[in-house]
């Protein structure tokens, strides 16, 4: 019971309701600007393909509301089009942030209930988001009203309740396993043995029928050559992923795995249908599922704290690869998140990783985060990935099923053949690489690599990099 009220009650870091908001805030901005004012007159104006006459039935029917009267003009359309964008524009700076989230969730509501026939489900889900960030403390991280505060000598602790990130948790994982239940529809056992249609989804050919829609697809033409059963697993795996996503993405063990592969889909159906948002509103709940470390270290430092938050990659100062290896990350290192350290500092690299040895450090990289965590070989490049703004794109697709153990065993081949690759322009460094090229790290050849190093260290006083 006690972990059922935490669960809702304990106090959480603010960052992931932040990311949401802000998430949330630029897809509105960016749908009204681009998708809802270009064709405004004829999807909200006197004479809108769903005419005024049909909006007031609609309304009336449905028991929806709208501050959009009947008779609206045109001049009064774009205006409260420009206050849906001014709101979101609010809304993503967080300035005056609950005031701004009505506003922004009263006039999405208001457009989507004028002309129900131009709305998608990113639209349905989007509309919850709103709804969901009025109930949020969404302004109490990343937010102009929390450098406002500071200005006035406020407390910002950056802690909030847990209660309305859970109701959209739930909205997210109820989303995917009714959308299943869906798919699944189509499909009656009853009617097998007279030679009935299992539906798309169970006989495998939705994934391909969509590729190949003339309305909806991208790519029509290039995938109509490819055979259907091609895609059949891909259709077969969605059905089951969505069916079990709550459970999966519940599950600490699985949730990775499960948003790493909603991560991957969903990027695959923006790049092959024609949905305006949806995939980006859709994911836009991933952040909430995201530990909290995680987004303070992109930001540098946790709301209401000082201290600076700084990841340190150890590296093998006499390997030439190593030593490229750690320039490439400077270089792409754009937030300034990271440190560097010589695994040949062995004080320092032996006290900040616990239980790691030096000849562990002389088989992979590794890398250290704020929280004290630290990660050898592939996984500290998964770990450090995410800090790296150019590889957002591709940081997820690190976690799917099965790139680990890919991953693992390509870095260690890497690493073990190092001395090939590499090109060494002192003794020094050849011979470090011929040391280490054997299948195992063993106290010889550390103590050979410890001689190595300090006959180095007395003919090259300053650091290798």
């Amino acid at each position: 019971m006690k972990h059922f009220f935490d669960l809702w009650l304990h106090p959480i870091p603010a960052e992931r309701v932040a990311i949401f908001r802000i998430s949330v805030a630029v897809i509105v901005l960016l749908d009204t600007l681009i998708s809802l004012m270009p064709d405004a007159a004829d999807w909200f104006g006197p004479d809108a393909v769903f005419s005024p006459g049909q909006f007031e039935s609609w309304r009336r029917y449905a028991m929806n509301w709208s501050i959009l009267p009947t008779d609206a003009s045109m001049t009064l359309v774009y205006a409260l089009l420009g206050l849906l964008a001014l709101s979101a524009l609010l809304v993503l700076l967080g300035v005056g942030t609950r005031a701004a989230c009505v506003a922004m969730w009263v006039l999405l509501m208001s457009f989507q209930i004028r002309n129900p026939h131009v709305l998608n489900a990113g639209d349905i889900l989007l509309r919850c988001g709103a709804f969901y960030l009025v109930l949020m403390p969404a302004g109490a991280a990343w937010s102009v009203d929390n450098l406002i505060r500071r200005r006035l000598g406020w407390r910002v602790h950056g802690w909030v309740a847990p209660w309305s990130l859970r109701l959209a948790q739930i909205q997210i994982g109820l989303l995917y396993t009714f959308t299943g239940i869906e798919k699944l529809r189509s499909f009656d056992p009853d009617v097998l043995s007279d030679g009935g249609y299992l539906g798309d989804w169970v006989s495998g050919w939705a994934v391909y029928k969509t590729l190949v829609h003339g309305t909806i697809a991208r790519w029509p033409m290039v995938f109509e050559h490819f055979p259907w059963w091609l895609f059949a697993p891909l259709t077969w795996a969605t059905l089951v992923w969505e069916l079990c996503w709550p459970a999966l993405v519940f599950w600490r063990r699985t949730r990775w795995y499960a948003l790493a592969f909603g991560y991957t889909l969903h990027m695959g159906i923006f790049l092959t249908m024609e949905v305006t948002h949806f995939s980006f509103t859709t994911l836009s709940y991933y952040w909430l599922f995201i530990p909290a470390a995680i987004l303070m270290d992109l930001a540098g430092r946790q709301t209401g704290s000082e201290a600076k938050r700084r990841y340190v990659m150890f590296y093998d100062g006499m390997c030439p690869i190593c030593r490229k290896s750690m320039r490439t990350v400077r270089r792409l290192d754009w937030l300034g998140r990271f440190e560097f350290a010589d695994i040949h500092d062995r004080g320092y690299a032996e006290s900040a990783l616990p239980g790691v040895t030096y000849a562990d450090m002389l088989k992979q990289m590794y890398v250290k985060r704020p929280d004290g965590q630290f990660f050898g070989g592939f996984r500290a490049f998964r770990a450090l990935a995410p800090m790296l703004p150019l590889l957002w794109l591709v940081a997820p697709l690190l976690w799917l099923p099965g790139m680990a153990w890919l991953g693992t065993r390509l870095y260690r081949f890497v690493a073990r053949n190092r001395y090939r690759y590499a090109k060494c322009d002192d003794e020094f460094c050849s011979l470090h690489l011929k040391l280490l090229a054997g299948k195992e790290v063993d106290d010889e050849v550390v103590r050979k690599v410890v001689e190595l190093h300090e006959k180095y260290r007395s003919r090259n006083p300053k650091p290798a990099a």
